[in-house]
């Protein structure tokens, strides 16, 4: 649990780190379990003629990073959400990495239990969820540099990924590091305080992929501080308010950087994309959801958006597109 001193720095500030709360028991499995998976997506694409070489030889961040340079659809494999601009790809790449190892992560007690000390005990999983696997910035070119997941992260409030519904929802981002994080292998970065408002910040639309949607600096500076880069630990978490101001630096080092941005909230309350699913973890009277659980209904919702089905918009994307001619967005 979370002590007096670091609730009160959440609240304040709108953000705190917490060192050191996963060890290797914990993040090995998960990173055994994305080898496998990177194995497999190199053979379905190698199959479908889409790579050459499955670089099988390599290890598993020279080998991301060489099938990310050779055919960067190998992220959509390793993605723990579906995409939202699905439709000009092809259905093999709609799709979430949904692994048992994975779900253990997302409903790890100790995460739990940082959680439960800002959200209470009824925890369900919101389903705006990230892999962020970014190689070196140098090595990415085009609208690939661009793409947060695996380029730049642009400044940005989590409540600007989800629907006006989710207005009232006790959301909780909890971003956990993967490896040692630095300030030269992009880290993130806050904006003290500037959750304070409570309202979500103007965003423009990204400049070259649209979906990428950024506040722009007059916005910024409104705050009158400056940013604060959070380097961390393996196993550590940073945890961030809805409407905390935040992004990553820019990754100048040699190495891969990989974290996950896991999402949860109080559970009953609007997810802010309806379509996606939504898992109870922890509860003093629900039942919890299973690996099981959480696998077959990511793939259930998979085939409804692929078919059509699905209830209600995934996302509300005009909503920054009306911005695109605002001065501050030049």
């Amino acid at each position: 649990m979370l002590t007096a001193d670091e609730l009160e720095l959440f609240d304040q500030q709108g953000y705190v780190v917490v060192d050191d709360v996963l060890d290797s028991n914990d993040i090995d499995p998960v990173a055994e379990e994305y080898s496998t998976a990177l194995e497999a997506a190199a053979n379905d694409l190698h199959a479908r003629g889409e790579l050459s070489s499955t670089f099988s030889d390599l290890e598993f961040d020279e080998r991301y990073m060489a099938l990310l340079s050779a055919n960067a659809d190998i992220f959509y494999y390793l993605g723990i959400s579906l995409p939202l601009d699905y439709g000009g790809l092809a259905p093999h790449l709609v799709r979430a990495h949904t692994g048992p190892a994975l779900f253990g992560l997302l409903s790890n007690p100790k995460v739990l239990d940082v959680v439960e000390s800002v959200l209470g005990p009824e925890i369900s999983t919101n389903p705006v969820q990230q892999t962020r696997l970014k190689p070196p910035q140098r090595i990415l070119s085009g609208a690939m540099t661009t793409y947060s997941n695996v380029g730049a992260t642009t400044w940005h409030q989590d409540f600007g990924a989800v629907m006006d519904e989710a207005a009232g929802t006790d959301m909780l981002t909890v971003w956990v590091a993967m490896i040692d994080t630095s300030e030269e292998m992009g880290c993130l970065q806050v904006l003290p305080g500037s959750h304070r408002d409570s309202e979500l910040s103007l965003h423009c639309p990204g400049k070259v992929n649209p979906a990428e949607n950024y506040i722009p600096q007059a916005i910024l500076e409104r705050h009158g501080v400056d940013p604060v880069p959070l380097p961390v630990g393996r196993g550590s978490l940073v945890l961030l308010n809805k409407f905390t101001e935040h992004s990553a630096l820019p990754n100048v080092s040699d190495r891969l950087r990989w974290s996950f941005d896991l999402r949860y909230q109080r559970t009953g309350q609007p997810t802010g994309r309806p379509a996606f699913p939504s898992f109870v973890l922890r509860s003093t009277g629900q039942p919890v959801a299973t690996a099981d659980d959480y696998h077959q209904r990511w793939w259930d919702t998979r085939e409804s958006v692929l078919s059509g089905s699905h209830e209600g918009p995934l996302y509300e994307q005009s909503r920054w597109l009306a911005n695109r001619d605002n001065p501050v967005c030049a």
